[in-house]
């Protein structure tokens, strides 16, 4: 038997069979139909095809009708016959299946698989109601060009599977050809996709789109529409639908003019009459009406609607007429309204709703109590009382009349026109004007008297803002309020209350404003004193004075005034005696003034200027105007800097001693011991020689290309924000490279206090970052300081793969793709480095598979296109620098220079500091062709304006890398154009990369420049340079 059936339900079935309920109408391809107790049943072996047309069946998918229908073929004697034929068809048909199974995989082996671009093949569908089930199927028919003559496809799954695989299938009964996706017509081939994406391999799920062993389509109502549009979209279709077949069907939502019901009302002397005349139609699956080729959407509620309309009785004039009590007009006339939403609704003046707005006038009696006058305004009236609204010659709006008088009772009042509520409590005032008020306001025109508007004071504080120290101190004082309450007061505003109670009983409400300010003091870290008075720190001056800009109520005292104008107009502040030997450009003297205004207020800061617009003279002409004999200086700097930072000292302000602490343990001690005016270190060395300079004191600590503690948690970071120095300023051209927690970790050290706590940090939006370090972030860009600076001119210089080469890029994406779609996301997580790793195997192979595959001996498309560049860069008599983040690669480029005979430097990250300061002034005084420079090793402080050409032969995740680059040529001293040549390997992830630096881009932020930040590589990312699409 088909079905595990509850024994209730086969009992209950049984009972039917053994009534004679049970009549079998006919059997039909191995299918049994049944007539049981007014339902129809279609029976079968196999579980996926029975139905019966009842809806307990839909739900549950068994039934009485299927228990009636079992017990018949167990016990009638014809029943048993018919069981036992549908049982020997289908063990017959199962043998043939698997007999000729093999046959048909050896067929396909035998014939050849052809590719063939040209449209071969075309299909078309007609449509039809099945009479058991009711539902809409389809049937497919494929065509083959040019005969125009169409067979039916018998199974949709297996040619769906056979273009698949690209394998024959057979076409009627004379063909037997090879299909595939791309010998279809594009209407076809549309649809066929589709119908994949219903196939799941699981055939207890595929049997409902593809009942009757796949020889049919289904499409359930979510689908519906979507399906029949690419079915229409065919050059042939079909759908019949009794006697009628349509060759286009539309869909729309089924409306007031629609024109299926339509509804009259006639008043009779005695009684109202409401006639319905309802058109043709066909209801599909309880969602679409089918009417004249147009396919209507229902809603549930107009579906119900429907079924009430077709439960009436229809008269010899193919109307339905329903008669109702004159007492129910009111009833009849808000039924009106649900039939306008699926039908045309006609009828005399006084059966449609008439609206009215509600106006409430509020007052205060003498003895204090709240008062309430209610009229409904209608178009041609107004009503004042309960006996004017029920002689209305006309229906009111019930629901609006309900909401107003449930409204008036939740407020206190009684249900009446004229009514009136006990006197207000101070603690029911605030809430009366601010949440009752606005829901009287939200359906009508409310009106209040000024005397009861007297209740509601909302008072201004004055605000009294005084710098104490390194504090400032924020007074608030109100009229109304006794000074020894202030503090109370206070407490309410922090606390968020909205109005506070003084001891007299007197409300006072906060307005908004002293609210938003309030909340913005907090959100600075304010503190409240004993006094009633906020403080917070010096550093949140300029976020108080755009607090308080447009503000009337607020007073400053002189020196606050003089803080906010220094934070907001940095330039105008005095300048110090500078002792350069360098004349500065105007922005650079800015620089000068907002450093010095700084150091004035005790701040540090980050001058974060686009690379190339001399940090370096900017910081030596500042330190130059502060430091005496007896001041110490410390200059932090990756070990690559720390010999250009000496050169720059002895150029612009040779009268400072200067002494750089770099090389052997016991020679970095002695000049620590020391103690020069300005000492010069890398990152690395102070690490280890932290506690030597904890025994100096240094009045001034640079930090130069500060990204390095863009990590709080490193070594260097934690010790930095341990090293106690009055004033620290950081140099850094990108300040975020990824996170904006990067800008975090650097302010910990260079002003600590400005932020919050990490965690409270990471909920900050961007704007409100923005604020916080607005005064203490100096950035300029290039593009809008050096206007003399010659063109940069960056160009894409794209190359294929050479055979081999692609060979190999090909295998190892495929390994990369398979292990990515095979790992959940916590593995992708968990083994982010190996995943990274082979991303950089592939970017290798871009360059040439050589860099890994030691006896590789094929070409390079890379290389074959940078050899032919070169040789360009050589007949213009051009310099260049040439970028790559492989090691190996540089070793290559080298050799094709030495065959081209252009002579080359070149610095990777072993290069010694003095040996890259050596090799630099020797390219800018003329020497050599070319320099060679490995991506992270030259990213920051080498000067190269001798190039004039700048090649990155391989890309870098973080554009900011590769602006860095650029920024060795292009920069202040350089007097040519600069061409910037990017190699790309086509179809390949470098595209990807490319894509991702684009987005990158945008990270230098509404921190910085009002744009927005994003995260470093994610998983997400790493798929998108695969390839790999995300459903």
């Amino acid at each position: 038997m088909a079905k595990l059936i509850p024994g209730k339900i086969r009992s209950e079935g049984i009972l039917l069979y053994e009534n004679g309920k049970v009549s079998l109408q006919e059997m039909k391809n191995q299918y049994l139909y049944f007539r049981i107790d007014n339902d129809s049943l279609r029976y079968s072996l196999d579980d996926q095809a029975i139905f019966c047309s009842c809806e307990f069946f839909q739900k549950k998918k068994f039934c009485v009708h299927l228990a009636a229908g079992e017990a018949f073929l167990k016990n009638d004697e014809e029943g048993k016959e018919l069981l036992l034929g549908l049982e020997q068809d289908a063990t017959e048909s199962q043998e043939t299946k698997e007999k000729v199974s093999f046959g048909s995989l050896f067929l396909d082996q035998v014939l050849p698989k052809i590719e063939s671009k040209e449209v071969r093949f075309g299909l078309s569908a007609t449509g039809h109601v099945d009479d058991y089930s009711g539902q809409f199927l389809w049937t497919l028919r494929i065509y083959r060009r040019p005969d125009e003559r169409t067979y039916v496809v018998r199974d949709v799954v297996a040619f769906l599977q056979a273009i698949r695989k690209q394998s024959h299938f057979a076409i009627g009964k004379s063909y037997y050809e090879p299909i595939s996706y791309a010998a279809f017509d594009p209407e076809s081939r549309a649809l066929i996709r589709f119908l994949e994406g219903l196939l799941s391999g699981d055939p207890v799920h595929d049997v409902l789109f593809f009942p009757n062993g796949g020889r049919h389509l289904y499409f359930p109502m979510s689908f519906f529409e979507e399906a029949v549009q690419l079915l229409m979209d065919l050059p042939s279709f079909i759908l019949e639908v009794g006697m009628d077949a349509y060759q286009e069907v539309f869909f729309q939502e089924l409306q007031e003019d629609s024109g299926l019901f339509s509804f009259h009302v006639v008043e009779m002397k005695e009684f109202i009459e409401l006639q319905v005349q309802v058109a043709s139609y066909k209801m599909v699956e309880g969602c679409f009406l089918l009417a004249n080729g147009h396919f209507y959407q229902i809603s549930p509620l107009q579906k119900i609607l429907i079924e009430a309309v077709q439960s009436l009785p229809l008269s010899s004039d193919q109307k339905r007429h329903v008669q109702f009590d004159l007492s129910d007009q009111t009833k009849l006339t808000y039924s009106l309204e649900q039939f306008k939403k699926i039908g045309e609704v006609k009828a005399p003046s006084n059966f449609y709703i008439h609206d009215f707005k509600p106006h409430f006038t509020f007052d205060l009696s003498e003895q204090g109590e709240v008062v309430l006058d209610v009229a409904f305004v209608y178009e041609d009236r107004i009503v004042r009382s309960d006996q004017e609204l029920k002689d209305l010659p006309y229906s009111s709006n019930f629901d609006k009349e309900r909401l107003v008088f449930e409204t008036i009772l939740a407020a206190g009042f009684t249900n009446h026109f004229q009514t009136k509520r006990s006197p207000l409590l101070p603690k029911q005032i605030y809430p009366f004007f601010q949440q009752t008020l606005p829901l009287f306001e939200q359906l009508g025109e409310v009106e209040v008297s000024e005397k009861l508007l007297d209740l509601y004071q909302v008072e201004k504080p004055k605000i009294d803002i005084q710098t104490s120290g390194r504090l400032l101190e924020i007074g608030f004082e109100f009229d109304s309020i006794d000074p020894s309450e202030v503090d109370q007061v206070m407490s309410a505003l922090i606390e968020k209350n909205d109005y506070y109670i003084s001891q007299t009983g007197k409300v006072l409400i906060f307005d908004e404003e002293t609210k938003r300010i309030s909340q913005t003091l907090l959100n600075l870290r304010a503190k409240k004193t004993k006094t009633g008075q906020l403080q917070t720190n010096r550093i949140a001056a300029f976020q108080l004075s755009q607090l308080f800009e447009t503000a009337d109520n607020v007073q400053f005292s002189e020196e606050f005034r003089h803080l906010a104008h220094d934070l907001i107009h940095p330039e105008q502040f005095p300048l110090g005696k500078l002792q350069v030997t360098a004349k500065l450009r105007d922005y650079q003297e800015v620089g000068v003034r907002w450093l010095s205004m700084l150091n004035h207020y005790g701040f540090g800061g980050i001058l974060a200027d686009d690379m190339g617009l001399g940090k370096t003279l900017q910081t030596i002409a500042f330190l130059s105007s502060v430091a005496t004999a007896d001041s110490k200086i410390l200059i932090l700097a990756p070990s690559s800097l720390i010999y250009n930072w000496k050169e720059e000292f002895e150029k612009f302000a040779p009268q400072m001693k200067v002494e750089v602490i770099y090389g052997l343990k016991a020679n970095r001690d002695e000049i620590i011991a020391s103690n020069p005016q300005v000492a010069i270190t890398s990152y690395a060395s102070f690490r280890q020689d932290v506690e030597q300079y904890e025994k100096n004191q240094y009045q001034y600590l640079i930090l130069d290309e500060a990204q390095v503690m863009k990590n709080s948690q490193t070594k260097i970071a934690q010790y930095l924000r341990k090293f106690d120095v009055p004033h620290t300023f950081a140099l850094s051209g990108t300040p975020i490279e990824n996170h904006v927690e990067e800008l975090w970790s650097i302010f910990q050290i260079v002003l600590p206090g400005l932020f919050p706590g990490k965690k409270e940090f990471k909920q900050l939006s961007p704007e409100t970052i923005s604020q916080y370090v607005k005064p203490f972030i100096m950035r300029r860009k290039k593009s809008e300081v050096l206007q003399e600076l010659p063109d940069l001119i960056e160009m894409t210089y794209k190359n294929e793969l050479a055979d081999d080469q692609k060979t190999i890029y090909l295998a190892q994406l495929k390994q990369m793709q398979d292990r990515i779609l095979s790992s959940s996301e916590e593995e992708l997580n968990r083994s982010k480095m190996e995943i990274l790793s082979g991303l950089m195997r592939l970017r290798q192979i871009c360059d040439t598979p050589s860099l890994f595959l030691e006896d590789y001996a094929g070409e390079s498309g890379k290389l074959d296109s940078l050899r032919e560049l070169l040789e360009q860069i050589k007949d213009g008599n051009q310099r260049v620098l040439i970028f790559s983040q492989f090691r190996g690669m540089l070793d290559i480029i080298e050799k094709e220079l030495d065959a081209l005979k252009m002579t080359s430097f070149k610095i990777t990250g072993s290069t010694p500091a003095n040996e890259r300061q050596d090799m630099t002034n020797a390219f800018n005084s003329g020497q050599g062709d070319a320099f060679l420079i490995s991506l992270k090793a030259g990213g920051v402080g080498l000067n190269l304006t001798g190039a004039d050409t700048v090649i990155l032969v391989d890309l870098w995740w973080n554009p900011a890398v590769e602006d860095q680059a650029i920024g060795r040529a292009h920069r202040m001293g350089q007097d040519k154009n600069v061409e910037v040549y990017r190699m790309i390997t086509r179809g390949t992830i470098e595209e990807k990369i490319q894509e991702l630096q684009t987005s990158k881009r945008h990270l230098v932020s509404t921190i910085l420049d009002g744009t927005e930040t994003r995260s470093s590589l994610s998983i997400e990312e790493i798929r998108e340079i695969l390839g790999i699409s995300v459903e």
